[in-house]
């Protein structure tokens, strides 16, 4: 038995590993970081998004404010001029307390009119004057349209590579000009958004002219990942994600436009080292040795099987043919979960067989059967703590007495045997007219003893059903 048992389970613990290593090979695949330059240009976006968002909402609200709106009501250009740039120098200061600019600090603010014109920048009286609307269009539009924008700023001859937002400074309803924000977008600040991943590598193109030109990169990028920047033109036209063809086998590389920047000028471009986590050839070892350590439990589980079933078998065999060869006093007695049933079911064989009554009392001598329905009634519990009570002091005394006598036995022998079916007990046992009789019986005994009539009230307590008596006079 012992080598069936072992032989069943270890194919079955064969059958399991092999399918679990098959599913798991089949579903999940080899183990890598793939996906890595996905996340990584996803969150430069969506960083560089956000930072243009809160920009914009906060130059709105410097829009309207005083400082803002003082170089507008002067009508000396000079005067303009040096109130706007000391305007501009007044949001600087104010953008210190800002939390948005802890990591990107303004470089460029300048006030400009209506016309596109500047009227002043921060620290410096450089750019009064200047025609900026004709080098960038949108901020006139801005004005017109009294709304808020973003921009991407490149432009070698004037020394700029901002991202740059801007927004109305407005007196009511009437727009009089804009004010905009300038901050570097450099190596650095595309390094900050990666933080610490050393296995991405962040790309910033321009379009210039039919081509893309690398303007920013972080620390991680290689001469091998710049090789993508030549078809980062497909990401221009998208509003996702999109694969790029990889510099090699070791790399992937995605790109996104930089969208909410006033057109889509610029790519951003993510390559990432694959570097292989894991394959299934390396589970190939810790399978096995699953199986190896599911053989040995199925051994053990075997052995005490074989030992729990086999010994008691082994003993019934060597008992029937002890029986077989004359030994006819002897009986089994196997306390056995299993086989227990069966060595008493033997014994009784035996007994009507070879001519034996059997006992029927339990170690304590007691009747192991179960009571006929004459005796069922000697179980019955009477509770007299009413006795001494009258009718007028027993709530439902009255309902009890008028009742009619067959509705009432009739009621409390349904109630009786409910009861004790809630507890656990037979009722098979339990007959009527046997009941009915014992419960006259029980009432003329208490007539006798308090001098006035009862009857009974079926009760649970704690795991034992009593008869309460209940006085009706």
């Amino acid at each position: 038995m012992r080598g069936t048992i072992v032989g069943v389970f270890a194919v079955v613990v064969l059958i399991v590993s092999v399918v679990s290593f098959g599913l798991m090979r089949f579903v999940i695949g080899d183990v890598s970081n793939r996906g890595q330059a996905q996340r990584g240009v996803q969150t430069a976006a969506l960083t560089l998004e956000n930072d243009a968002l809160q920009i914009e909402r906060w130059l709105a609200r410097q829009g309207v404010s005083e400082h803002a709106l003082e170089p507008y009501a002067l009508s000396a250009a000079s005067a303009r001029s040096d109130a706007a740039t000391t305007a501009a120098n007044t949001v600087e200061e104010q953008s210190r307390s800002e939390a948005m600019f802890a990591s990107v600090k303004p470089a460029l603010i300048v006030l400009y009119d209506a016309d596109g014109v500047v009227l002043g920048r921060n620290g410096s009286a450089l750019m009064r004057g200047e025609k900026i609307a004709e080098r960038h269009p949108e901020l006139l539009d801005a004005v017109k349209k009294g709304a808020t924008g973003s921009a991407v700023w490149l432009d070698k001859a004037h020394n700029e590579q901002l991202l740059v937002s801007y927004a109305p400074v407005r007196k009511g309803t009437d727009i009089l000009g804009g004010v905009l924000l300038g901050t570097a977008f450099s190596d650095e600040r595309l390094q900050r958004i990666l933080g610490s991943d050393a296995n991405v590598g962040l790309l910033a193109a321009a379009v210039e002219g039919d081509a893309l030109n690398l303007v920013g990169k972080s620390a991680q990028v290689t001469e091998t990942m710049e090789s993508v920047v030549a078809s980062g033109k497909a990401a221009l036209d998208k509003d996702q994600v999109v694969a790029l063809p990889a510099p090699d086998e070791q790399h992937e590389a995605v790109a996104i436009g930089m969208s909410g920047y006033g057109g889509k000028k610029v790519v951003l471009m993510a390559v990432a080292e694959i570097q292989q986590v894991g394959n299934f050839r390396s589970l190939l070892g810790p399978v096995i040795g699953v199986f190896v350590l599911g053989l040995i439990l199925v051994f053990v589980g075997a052995f005490l099987i074989d030992n729990y079933i086999s010994q008691p078998i082994s003993d019934l065999e060597d008992g029937l043919l002890a029986v077989i060869n004359g030994q006819t006093d002897l009986r089994f007695e196997l306390e056995h979960k299993v086989l227990g049933g069966l060595a008493f079911r033997i014994n009784s064989l035996l007994n009507q067989l070879l001519g034996v009554a059997e006992d029927d009392t339990d170690a304590s001598g007691r009747p192991s059967v179960a009571p006929s329905s004459s005796r069922f009634t000697a179980a019955l519990n009477v509770d007299e703590r009413m006795a001494s009570l009258s009718l007028e002091d027993v709530d439902d005394g009255h309902a009890l007495r008028d009742e009619a006598p067959e509705d009432y036995y009739k009621r409390i022998f349904d109630e009786y045997r409910q009861a004790k079916q809630a507890i656990g007990d037979p009722v098979d046992a339990i007959k009527f007219a046997p009941f009915a009789e014992r419960i006259k019986g029980l009432e003329t005994d208490m007539m006798a003893k308090h001098g006035k009539p009862f009857r009974y009230r079926v009760e649970r307590s704690g795991g034992e059903v009593v008869l309460v008596a209940v006085p009706l006079a």
